[in-house]
């Protein structure tokens, strides 16, 4: 009976250890399943979110894109417009250009005269091909000389029906060069604007339309002055625009002005 005993007890003991042997390890096994689950959902979580992302970055791409174009339209709307006379310089030169460099081209020189920059300043006198712009010689001329030969070279050049826009701050008449090409070209309009009382004034200006008498607007000393032309076809004075009023941020800081002589 002892024996018996002592052979249950040790058999039970070898149940109780194989039940805490086997029991570690099946826990073990159901954890292992739990977190395998939950890679793998932590897996296809991080793949939808690779799959979502290049669609996020096409969105952005083609905002990016649009963007871009109403800036470039944008910039496009604020171009200054150029004139039909500003438009047919521009095409005239690129012409110019383009004959330069042609070597077929045959010149045909002539004296055209040539504003400077500054009207108080010489001009020029070119003996130039007027086809291609090529200048073989020139000599100085007085400002006053160079201003009614240059307005004169603009209405020869001028569009069809076009208009011819003077503005001195300096002169007050043209010599018989200007109202000889205007009847040349009777289909030219001219408009002037300039500082009376000997451009000391206000700014006041006039239009001369086309299809006029005007080799009989010279006086007798090869002359035609602005008052006389501004009584003939109505005198306007020019009202300058009003500035916006200089706030305290704008007096702080320092401003830049740039004159241009027209």
């Amino acid at each position: 009976m002892k024996s018996r005993k002592v052979l249950m007890t040790v058999l039970s003991t070898c149940i109780i250890t194989a039940g805490v042997v086997v029991s570690p390890f099946s826990s073990a096994t159901v954890v292992h399943a739990e977190n395998t689950q939950t890679l793998a959902a932590s897996a296809v979580a991080t793949n939808s979110a690779d799959t979502a992302t290049p669609e996020v970055a096409t969105t952005t791409e083609a905002g990016t894109t649009e963007t871009a174009s109403e800036g470039s339209e944008s910039q496009e709307s604020q171009e200054v417009q150029l004139t039909p006379e500003q438009q047919a310089a521009k095409d005239r030169k690129d012409a110019m250009e383009a004959l330069r460099n042609d070597p077929n081209h045959v010149h045909t020189f002539r004296w055209i005269a040539q504003m400077n920059e500054s009207e108080s300043a010489e001009g020029t006198m070119n003996y130039m091909c007027p086809e291609c712009g090529k200048i073989w010689y020139n000599r100085p001329i007085p400002a006053y000389t160079a201003f009614s030969g240059d307005v004169a070279h603009r209405i020869e050049t001028a569009p069809q029906d076009g208009t011819v826009r003077v503005i001195t701050s300096l002169f007050y008449s043209f010599n018989s060069d200007v109202m000889t090409t205007l009847s040349e070209r009777p289909d030219v309009s001219l408009y002037v604007s300039f500082l009376d009382q000997e451009y000391k004034g206000n700014r006041v200006s006039f239009l001369i339309p086309p299809g006029q008498d005007y080799l009989s607007m010279i006086d007798e000393n090869g002359y035609t002055g602005f008052l006389y032309l501004g009584g003939k076809y109505g005198l306007t004075i020019e009202v300058p625009e009003e500035k916006p009023a200089e706030t305290a941020q704008d007096a702080s800081q320092e401003t830049t002005t740039e004159t241009t002589n027209e």
